[in-house]
C-alpha cells in the first residue's frame, strides 16, 4: 500500500501525464486532415458497419438509422 505522500507523488505525476496526452492529443486532431480522419474512421472495426457512404442520406437520417438499429437488438 502507498503512503499518502506517495500516493500524492503518484497522483500528481498521473495528472501531469494525463494533461500532455490531452494536448498530444489535441495536436493530432487538430493537424489532421479531412482525408486522414475518413481513413482512420473506416479501419475502426464494428460488428455492424456504421460508415457507409450514402449521398441521398442527411447525417440525421444516418443517425436515426443507428439508433433504430440499436434498439432491435
Amino acid at each position: 500500500m502507498l503512503s499518502p505522500e506517495d500516493r500524492k507523488k503518484w497522483l500528481a505525476n498521473y495528472l501531469a501525464t494525463m494533461e500532455e496526452l490531452e494536448r498530444m492529443r489535441a495536436h493530432e486532431l487538430r493537424d489532421m486532415t479531412d482525408e486522414e480522419a475518413l481513413r482512420r474512421m473506416k479501419l475502426l472495426v464494428a460488428a455492424d458497419p456504421v460508415w457507409r457512404e450514402r449521398p441521398d442520406w442527411s447525417g440525421l437520417v444516418e443517425q436515426q438509422d443507428l439508433f433504430r438499429r440499436g434498439r432491435k437488438k
